[in-house]
């Protein structure tokens, strides 16, 4: 029963709770997508109106205070919580501020308003479809018994939105069949990230976005065709295009697109509610995926690959090795045989891992799989086996040109097949559990070809088994050397562009613009040297460049604008207004000046420093400085005989949270300062918000540097500025405040252009390029770009 009742007649909370786990205190909570068997308690400081989601269902919000003897001042101390839902409707009559509840099989997930609100980091997410239970602490009396209708919860259906119906900003549940996905990858943050593309009947498809602290409640999808179901789903508009990310309450079921199997749900949590309608909606959307099979990527088996050729392969590992630093071997196969000759990987005996008799057995039907950077550590992770998917696997024949170019003219082309680093097209690593179809169709096929190989498998003679497991013999090693592995031994690795062919950059200056190129070459000179002024402010509506000002020159610029601003408003006192208080105090140094600051009134009832928003005049650089240190928004203002301004753009119109924010002066239109008041109202203080509402087009930090590379065949400069950040793994504006990341950039560049080392030394960079021109006529010249390409190992500089 999803609300029910504590007495104390019953006896003590722990005694009637004995069934619902162990109790957790609000600071111990960590992040969980799937309900967790433990209980919380706490008094309902603030109780919400409820509200429907585009769902048509149901959510309620309250705030729960931590019940303590001591009093808290830890933002720990109160926590946001949703419940969803047929729960509410109980929820709604019968809970009342003032009360004390106990809440179990409840969500916990990160509150996206904590920096607003001031509340706990996590927020509690309650569902009677997650089997959420709701206790209410009541006093023995003769009105308590009559507090809580204990009824039977009756499972009715959900509502679900077709695909084409979806409006922004609303929050819905929809059925889809997965078109793409990228299997679970580390965010920039501390979350996981996993992007479904899904596609339903009306024609339509959805982006979805789905973030969690733990990969494995992340949707748990095998193959495109798969049906997913999500709950609770917000929309939103991001370039151009709506696009769904997991909202408070979220939860998802994924089944097997496949005709004629069951329909056994891969659930996010242990709980769910699933209905014969539910049945009927997954069968139908199995019937049609299966009869638009062309909309689907199917895999594809060895026996069919092409070369030049991308595809899904759903295999099984005999054993595993690894290469070299940058890259690890897998040794599979899937029951069928490639048509082509193989390159064989070589790789010491001794660091191969697998059954060696099974290697020797299977020898003729497996092929070895080159991975590479992000995919290593995932490869060596595996175990021999192991069923597995491998996406956007490249075929590729390693034919005359790079072996010609290395002393081995004349040799047979062989097969090769390479995971290239990164994410695109999804490409990765997925071992599939032994239940699922898939791997229920792969057994058949493994088992039919040991069956018809058998005979052939017993006439292997003791040389053919000394030959395939001993080490590579020299011939072999030599041969090795004439493999164009992409990424070996570089320092960096491309996130797109992987088919295009290699180029030496004397063939690259002798081609005309534009062009994209794949490259690989040494960095023997960047600039600037200096990194901290490779940061640089742009405007991405005019596209202009300009340089940080520096802390001098902001000081003089603060300093003259309080001395005009005290000229121009001497014929008035500073004084309060409806929306701000003032504050004004003489500064004691030979200049005698007088600093105002306004404290800007919100709808908050606890206006912590950290939280407020202050207007400050006749400033100096240091004590900016110093308010930034304190305040969470800083907002720099001269005053005028008519009303407040912002100074001259030249100096930052917002510091936040420790960001200095500027704005552009070509293209902005300032208004004045008591336009904000207008944001009073819904206490939004985001810069942006903030920027729009004052007329400023705002600047964004950027790095801007310049690459000199050499192969031994040419030199060129690239440029690196607008992907520079995925580059770098790091944001300009991050490392503009902070000293660890300003510390990892100098690691990074001191990785990829050693100092006092040999250039022969050098790492090699692989990375794309594209060629552009500039100017017209005699001045034309051709300039390049680096662009789709990151810095390898991140984590580990």
């Amino acid at each position: 029963m999803p609300l029910q009742q504590l007495r104390d007649a019953d006896g003590p909370v722990e005694t009637q709770l004995s069934g619902c786990g162990e109790w957790i205190e609000y600071d111990k909570l960590q992040l969980e997508s799937a309900p967790i068997n433990k209980y919380i308690k706490g008094t309902i400081l603030m109780k919400y109106p409820p509200h429907e989601l585009g769902t048509g269902e149901k959510v309620l919000k309250i705030v729960l205070e931590e019940s303590t003897t001591q009093p808290s001042t830890s933002n720990q101390a109160s926590i946001n919580t949703f419940i969803f839902g047929k729960l509410v409707d109980d929820c709604e009559s019968i809970l009342k501020q003032g009360d004390t509840v106990v809440l179990t099989n409840f969500q916990a997930s990160k509150s996206p308003s904590a920096s607003k609100d001031g509340r706990h980091a996590f927020q509690l997410e309650l569902s009677d479809e997650e089997g959420a239970t709701v206790f209410v602490c009541c006093k023995t009396g003769p009105e308590s018994a009559a507090i809580i209708r204990k009824t039977k919860v009756v499972m009715q259906d959900y509502t679900y939105a077709p695909l084409n119906t979806i409006k922004d900003g609303v929050t819905v549940n929809v059925y889809g069949v997965v078109k793409f996905f990228k299997q679970p990858y580390r965010s920039k943050g501390t979350d996981y990230c996993m992007t479904v593309t899904i596609v339903d009947p009306t024609g339509a498809k959805l982006h979805c976005v789905i973030f969690n602290g733990n990969a494995d409640h992340l949707p748990k999808i095998y193959r495109t065709g798969d049906v997913v179901r999500f709950h609770r789903v917000k929309i939103q508009e991001f370039n151009s295009e709506l696009q769904a990310i997991s909202a408070p309450g979220f939860s998802v079921l994924t089944f097997d697109g496949a005709l004629g199997v069951p329909a056994t749900p891969r659930a996010s949590s242990k709980s769910y509610h699933f209905t014969a309608t539910d049945l009927q909606m997954v069968e139908d959307l199995r019937r049609w995926a299966n009869a638009n099979t062309s909309t689907f990527k199917t895999t594809v088996t060895l026996a069919d690959v092409k070369a030049a050729e991308y595809f899904d392969l759903t295999c099984q590992l005999v054993a595993k090795g690894v290469v070299d630093r940058s890259a690890v071997m897998l040794k599979v196969w899937d029951g069928t045989k490639c048509p082509h000759t193989l390159k064989d990987v070589p790789v010491d005996r001794s660091a191969l891992e697998g059954d060696a008799s099974e290697i020797t057995r299977l020898g003729p039907l497996t092929v070895d799989v080159l991975t590479y950077d992000n995919h290593t550590a995932t490869a060596k992770s595996l175990k021999p086996g192991t069923y597995l998917r491998i996406c956007n696997l490249h075929a590729k024949l390693a034919v005359g040109s790079s072996e010609t170019r290395s002393g081995c003219p004349g040799a047979a082309p062989k097969m090769e097949f390479h995971l290239h680093g990164g994410t695109t097209y999804g490409r990765g690593i997925m071992p599939l559990p032994t239940d699922c179809e898939d791997v229920r169709q792969l057994k058949r096929s493994l088992e039919s070809a040991l069956s018809s190989e058998q005979d052939s498998m017993e006439d292997l003679t003791l040389l053919d088994v000394l030959n395939s497991s001993s080490g590579p013999s020299a011939s072999e090693e030599i041969s090795a050397g004439c493999v164009e592995r992409c990424q070996q031994e570089s320092r960096t690795v491309l996130t797109a562009h992987q088919h295009i062919s290699p180029k030496s950059l004397g063939e690259v200056l002798h081609q005309t613009a534009p062009r994209k190129h794949r490259i690989r070459a040494k960095l023997v000179n960047y600039e600037p040297r200096a990194l901290h002024q490779s940061v640089k402010l742009y405007c991405p509506h005019c596209r202009s460049l300009q340089e940080i000002p520096g802390d001098d020159d902001l000081d003089t610029w603060l300093l003259d604008a309080g001395r005009a601003g005290a000229g121009a408003g001497s014929c008035s006192e500073p004084h309060d207004a409806g929306w701000y208080e003032t504050t004004v105090w003489e500064q004691g140094d030979q200049r005698r000046r007088q600093i105002t600051v306004r404290f800007v009134k919100t709808n908050r009832l606890r206006r912590t420093p950290e939280r407020s928003t202050i207007l400050v005049e006749g400033v100096s650089l240091n004590e900016l400085y110093q308010f930034s240190e304190t305040f969470g928004n800083i907002i720099p203002t001269a005053t005028r005989p008519d009303d407040l301004v912002l100074n001259d753009l030249s100096i930052p119109f917002l510091i936040q949270d420790g960001s200095w924010h500027y704005g552009c002066r070509r293209c902005s239109d300032p208004r004045p300062v008591s336009v904000l008041q207008s944001l009073t109202q819904d206490d939004t203080w985001e810069s942006s918000a903030i920027a729009k509402v004052l007329g400023i087009q705002q600047l964004s930090y950027i790095f801007v540097m310049k690459f000199t590379l050499d192969d031994g065949s040419g030199s060129l400069d690239a440029f690196l500025w607008d992907e520079a950040e995925k580059f770098f793994g790091i944001s300009a504006a991050d490392v503009m405040i902070s000293e660890v990341l300003q510390e990892k950039l100098t690691r990074i560049m001191n990785t990829l252009c050693p100092p006092k080392t040999s250039p022969e030394d050098y790492p090699w960079l692989e990375c794309c390029l594209k060629s552009y021109y500039v100017g017209e006529g005699l001045d034309q010249k051709t300039c390049y770009q680096v662009f789709d390409s990151t810095v390898a190992g991140l984590e580990d500089i």
